[in-house]
C-alpha cells in the first residue's frame, strides 16, 4: 500500500483549509505555534514537504548522455547544449532555480533542526522528524556540490530582510563535504532501521553517505588520487552494505522485474506512485512510441551506442565489427531485453492492438521512400509520422498496465538507490585501494543476476585484473546496469571522461539502426511472428544522428559556472575557475 504521499496529500489539505499552513516560508513563527510543536502530524507535514521539494523522480535522462539519442528528423535541433558546444554557465541553473529554489527549501529545514528540539510531542517521533530533516538538508546541498563545487553554507534560519546571514560567500568544497556527512552522521544516529513506506531510514542514510563519499573520492574532486580519500569511501559503503545485509536487503532475482515488485529487497531510496491518490501518478508518455502513448515522443531513445555496450549472455562485449547486426537481440544479457525495445522484441507495453511485438521496421509499399510507410512504426494503421531514429524504443521501467488513455497516470515507483549500486560503489572503491579481488568478486553477483555465464575461469567474462582495466570494466557495467536510473551523467562528470566519451564517438555522432523489411506487403512482420525466424530478411544499416557532437574542454564540464543571475544577487559569490572566476572548487 503506497500511503506516504496518499497521507500528505490529506493531510495538507486538511492542514490548509483548517486555517493553518505550517509550511508558510515567509513566516518564521509559523513552525513555532503551539500547534506545531505539540502535534506531530502537523510537524509530520513540515517534513513531508522536504519529500515533496528534493526526492527525485526523473523517469526520462535527457539529451546529455551516452545513453540517447534523437527521436526523428522532427526533433533534429535537440542535441543538448552539453553535446553541441554551446555550453555557458547558466546552462546549469540548479542553484538559482527559481521554480524549485534550494536555497528557499534550505531555509525551512534550518528552521525545522532550530526549533524542533522544542516539540512537546514524543521524542523519538521527534528523533525520527529531525533525523529526515538532516538527510534532507545534506542532500540539498550534496545536489549543488556535485555540480559547482563549494556553495554558500548557511546552517540556521536567517531572518528576511538580514543580508549578512543570507549574502554569504561560497564555502570551500572541502568544508561542505565535511558539513553533508556531518548531517548525514547525525540522520544515522536519529532515523529508524528501517522503513517499509519510503521514509528516509538507516539505509538510505548509509548508502547515501557512501555515495556522497565516493564522489568526493573520485576524480572530480580528487586530482591528486589520494588513497585516503578513496578509503574512507570503502569503508563508508562497506558499512552501509553490512546494514542493509542485515535489514534483509540485497539484489532482486529478476532484473527486469526491479520496477514492478513494488518494495523488493533491492529497493533503498524510493519515490512511491499510485494514481490517483499521490497527484496524477507519473506521465510515462516520452517513453512509449507514439501509437502507444499521447502528446510527447523521443524520452529514453536508446543509441546505438548504449544498445551495443550491453555484453553477451556469456560477458563477453558485443563487437559490431565482427557481429551481425540482424541478429543483434540473440545471447545477449538479461538486462538488454529488460531495457531495449528492439525490432521484433516481445510485447512489454499493454495490449493495445491486439497481441504483437515490437516492431521498429520501415517498408516502401510502392519502391518510393517518400511514400508508404515509410518513416512511420511498422503497422499498417499508424498514420502518425513520428517514430524513433535509432531503431530503438526504452523498456525499462516502464508501467505495463497503463494504455494509452492512461499513459499520464504510471505507477512504477522511482528507485534513487538500490542495492546493486552500493555494491558497485564499494567495489569501485575497493579498487582504487588495491583490493581488486573483492572488487571483482562485487561486480561477479552484478553479472550472475543478469544472467551472464559464469565461464570456465569463473569470472563472467571480466578478464580485467590491473586497477586500470577493472577501472574501466566497471566504468562499462555501471552504463548497463543504471541505464536510464539519472546516473550516467554525473559518473562520466566524476570520472571526469564527459568530453572524451562523445569525442570518441566514431564521427563524431550517435548512431541508430534502420531495419528495412526486405518482403512483400502481404507477408511483412506483424503481431507475434518470431524475429529469429526472419531476422535474414531484413536489411539493416547504420544511421546517425542529424548533428554532430561538439565539446569542450573536461574542466568545463566537471564544475559548472555559477549563473549570472546568482551572480548578480550576491556580490560575495566568486565565479568558478574555468569559468572567468577565482574560486577554486578542488579546495
Amino acid at each position: 500500500m503506497k500511503s506516504v504521499y496518499i497521507f500528505l496529500s490529506n493531510l495538507l489539505f486538511f492542514l490548509l483549509f483548517a486555517g493553518c499552513d505550517p509550511l508558510d516560508k515567509s513566516n518564521l513563527e509559523a513552525l513555532g505555534s503551539e500547534d506545531v510543536l505539540t502535534n506531530p502530524k502537523v510537524a509530520e507535514a513540515y517534513v513531508n514537504d522536504m519529500y515533496a521539494n528534493f526526492m527525485p523522480s526523473n523517469f526520462t535522462v535527457g539529451r546529455r548522455t551516452d545513453e540517447t539519442m534523437v527521436v526523428n528528423s522532427e526533433y533534429a535541433e535537440a542535441l543538448s547544449e552539453y553535446l553541441n558546444g554551446t555550453l555557458t554557465a547558466d546552462s546549469y541553473n540548479d542553484i538559482g532555480n527559481t521554480d524549485n529554489p534550494p536555497y528557499d527549501h534550505i531555509r525551512k529545514i534550518n528552521i525545522f533542526l532550530a526549533l524542533v528540539d522544542k516539540a512537546t510531542f514524543a521524542d523519538d517521533i521527534k528523533a525520527s522528524l529531525k533525523g529526515q530533516a538532516y538527510f534532507w538538508r545534506a542532500w540539498a546541498y550534496f545536489r549543488l556540490v556535485k555540480a559547482y563545487g563549494g556553495v554558500e553554507l548557511i546552517l540556521k534560519p536567517e531572518a528576511p530582510g538580514d543580508d549578512a546571514a543570507i549574502f554569504v560567500p561560497r564555502s570551500k568544497t572541502s568544508e561542505c563535504i565535511a558539513q553533508i556527512v556531518k548531517d548525514l552522521d547525525e540522520s544515522i544516529a536519529l532515523v529508524e532501521p528501517l522503513s517499509t513506506v519510503g521514509r528516509i531510514d538507516k539505509c538510505v542514510a548509509m548508502s547515501f553517505k557512501g555515495r556522497v563519499l565516493l564522489y568526493w573520492a573520485s576524480p572530480q574532486f580528487n586530482r591528486t588520487n589520494d588513497i585516503a580519500r578513496w578509503t574512507t569511501a570503502y569503508n563508508a559503503n562497506k558499512e552501509a552494505l553490512a546494514f542493509l545485509d542485515a535489514q534483509g536487503k540485497g539484489l532482486y532475482a529478476n532484473y527486469k522485474d526491479l520496477w514492478t515488485d513494488e518494495m523488493n529487497k533491492e529497493v533503498i531510496m524510493v519515490k512511491r506512485f499510485q494514481y490517483p491518490g499521490f497527484a496524477n501518478g507519473y506521465s510515462q508518455a516520452c517513453m512509449r512510441p507514439l501509437l502507444y502513448a499521447r502528446g510527447c515522443v523521443g524520452g529514453n531513445i536508446p543509441s546505438l551506442e548504449l544498445v551495443n555496450a550491453y555484453p553477451m549472455k556469456d560477458g563477453s562485449k558485443y563487437d559490431p565489427a565482427k557481429m551481425d547486426y540482424k541478429t543483434l537481440f540473440k545471447d545477449r544479457d538479461k538486462r538488454f531485453y529488460a531495457s531495449i525495445a528492439y525490432n521484433g522484441a516481445e510485447p512489454f507495453l499493454a495490449e493495445m492492438f491486439g497481441k504483437e511485438n515490437m516492431w521498429t521496421y520501415y517498408y516502401d509499399s510502392d519502391g518510393n521512400p517518400a511514400t508508404g510507410i515509410n518513416g512511420k512504426e511498422a503497422r499498417a494503421d499508424n498514420s502518425e509520422n513520428l517514430y524513433s531514429h535509432s531503431g530503438f524504443y526504452p523498456a525499462k521501467m516502464l508501467d505495463r498496465n497503463i494504455t494509452r488513455t492512461t499513459v499520464e497516470d504510471g505507477q512504477v515507483d522511482w528507485i534513487e538507490i538500490r542495492y546493486a549500486e552500493v555494491l558497485m560503489n564499494m567495489a569501485e572503491a575497493a579498487n582504487e585501494i588495491n583490493k581488486t579481488a573483492e572488487a571483482l568478486a562485487a561486480m561477479f553477483k552484478i553479472r550472475e543476476r543478469a544472467g551472464i555465464e559464469p565461464g570456465a575461469k569463473a569470472n563472467y567474462g571480466i578478464t580485467a585484473t590491473t586497477i586500470a582495466d577493472v577501472r574501466k570494466a566497471m566504468m562499462d557495467e555501471r552504463l548497463v546496469e543504471f541505464a536510464f536510473e539519472g546516473q550516467r551523467f554525473w559518473d562520466l562528470r566524476r570520472w571526469r571522461i564527459y568530453a572524451s566519451t562523445f569525442n570518441s564517438f566514431k564521427d563524431k555522432y550517435f548512431h541508430g539502426l534502420r531495419f528495412e523489411w526486405n518482403g512483400t506487403a502481404a507477408n511483412r512482420p506483424k503481431g507475434l511472428e518470431d524475429i529469429n525466424a526472419i531476422a535474414n530478411q531484413f536489411t539493416i544499416s547504420e544511421v546517425r544522428d542529424y548533428r554532430p557532437i561538439v565539446m569542450l574542454e573536461e574542466d568545463k564540464y566537471s564544475f559548472f559556472g555559477i549563473p549570472k543571475s546568482v551572480l548578480d544577487r550576491n556580490s560575495k559569490i566568486e565565479q568558478n575557475k574555468g569559468w572567468g572566476g577565482t574560486f577554486d572548487p578542488l579546495e
